[in-house]
C-alpha cells in the first residue's frame, strides 16, 4: 500500500509544480498542455518519477486526445534535441527531489 501511495504523492508534487511554474490552479491543469515544453517536461518527470499511469493522465487531462506513447517517444525527443527542455527537466528534478527528501 506504501507504493501507492508514493506514487501517488510524486504524481501530486509533479502536477504542484508545473501548476506553480505556469501560473495556474489545478483546476486548470489542461493549461499546462497548452504549452508545449511543460507538455513534454510533464511526461518526462512522470517517467523519472515512476508515476506514469495513462488511465491518470486522462482523468486529469479529459480533453486531451494526445496519444500516450506518442507523447512519450516525442517527449524523449525533444529532450535530446531541445537544451530548453533540458535545462527546464534538471532544473525541476532537482527542486523536486529537495522536496521530497
Amino acid at each position: 500500500m506504501n507504493y501507492f501511495f508514493d506514487r501517488h504523492n510524486r504524481y501530486k508534487n509533479i502536477i504542484e509544480f508545473l501548476c506553480q511554474y505556469k501560473g495556474v490552479s489545478e483546476g486548470e491543469l489542461f493549461k499546462i498542455l497548452e504549452d508545449e515544453d511543460c507538455k513534454y517536461l510533464l511526461a518526462l518527470l512522470l517517467k523519472k518519477y515512476e508515476c506514469l499511469n495513462q488511465q491518470e493522465f486522462h482523468e486529469n487531462f479529459p480533453s486531451s486526445k494526445v496519444n500516450f506513447k506518442e507523447y512519450m517517444k516525442n517527449a524523449e525527443e525533444k529532450m535530446l534535441f531541445n537544451k530548453r527542455i533540458r535545462d527546464m527537466y534538471f532544473e525541476a528534478e532537482e527542486l523536486l527531489d529537495k522536496k521530497v527528501k
